[in-house]
C-alpha cells in the first residue's frame, strides 16, 4: 500500500474528528457528454474532496489533512473524516449503482481502507463510524450493499 498526497484546496473548517464517514464513488466517473473522468479529477472539478480514496489497487490517495475539513457529508464537515471506496472501471450512475449492490471491493483496497479507518479511530478514540447513506437517507446509498459493513466495522474496531 503506498500513501500518494494529491491535496486540495476544498474544504470547511474543522474541528476534532468524532465520525468516520464511509462512501464509495466509481474510480472513472462519467462526464455529461460521454466522457470519464478520474475520480480525484471529479471531486476537484465539482468543489469537493475527502481525506482519503481507496483504490482498488490498494493505494490510498490524501487529498485534506486529518486536521482539514473535506466537503465529502452535508451536514459533517467539521466534525468527520472521510474515506472513498473507488469502485473499479468507469461508470455512469447506474452502473454505479447496479455495481455497489454486489460485491466490488478487491482485497488489498479493503485492507487499506481497514488500515486507514483503525489509524483514524486510535488516533482521536473515533467510536462512531457510519455510511454515507447512514447520514443522507434517501438521498445516498453508499457505499451499498455489496460493501460488507459488519465485517469492516469489526476489523476496525479490534
Amino acid at each position: 500500500m503506498a500513501i500518494i498526497q494529491r491535496r486540495v484546496a476544498y474544504g470547511a473548517p474543522h474541528n476534532t474528528p468524532k465520525i468516520i464517514v464511509v462512501h464509495a464513488m466509481a474510480e472513472h466517473v462519467a462526464t455529461p457528454e460521454g466522457n470519464y473522468i478520474y475520480a480525484p479529477d471529479f471531486l476537484e472539478s465539482q468543489g469537493l474532496s475527502a481525506h482519503a480514496l481507496a483504490l482498488p489497487n490498494g493505494d490510498i490517495i490524501r487529498m485534506r489533512n486529518d486536521t482539514d475539513g473535506a466537503y465529502h457529508a452535508r451536514g459533517f464537515n467539521t466534525n468527520s473524516l472521510g474515506i472513498e471506496m473507488l469502485v473499479p472501471g468507469m461508470h455512469n450512475y447506474a452502473s454505479f449503482l447496479r455495481m455497489i449492490d454486489h460485491p466490488y471491493l478487491f482485497a488489498q483496497q479493503y485492507r487499506a481502507a481497514v488500515e486507514q479507518c483503525r489509524e483514524w479511530v486510535e488516533l482521536y478514540g473515533i467510536t462512531n463510524i457510519v455510511r454515507h447513506s447512514d447520514i443522507s437517507p434517501g438521498r445516498k446509498v453508499d457505499p451499498g450493499r455489496g460493501f460488507p459493513w459488519e465485517a469492516f466495522l469489526q476489523e476496525v474496531m479490534a
